[in-house]
């Protein structure tokens, strides 16, 4: 069936199964960033300002908290957008 065929009906169930599978793909990528990560390991992301580099604090479901590398500053970060720097080249 196009999707110029469809009912209103029909395009908001696709939507809605659509949008049902974006969240479990974000969640089963988001459970795999968690389980590369642990309190104490150092790593590094991007903020608006540049590479930031720190040490995990704090695991959360769906954040982690990360202490600056000087200490200045703890940011909450999306799992996923973390990198352990012994993967950094």
């Amino acid at each position: 069936m196009r999707i110029d065929e469809m009912t209103l009906d029909q395009l908001l169930e696709l939507n809605e199964a659509i949008c049902q599978r974006i969240d479990e793909l974000k969640e089963q990528e988001n459970l795999q960033a968690l389980s590369q990560l642990r309190v104490g390991l150092k790593v590094t992301f991007e903020t608006r300002e540049g590479p930031a580099f720190g040490i995990v604090t704090k695991i959360n479901r769906k954040s982690v908290i990360v202490l600056a590398e000087d200490g200045t500053k703890q940011y909450k970060v999306s799992p996923e957008l973390l990198k352990p720097l012994n993967e950094v080249k």
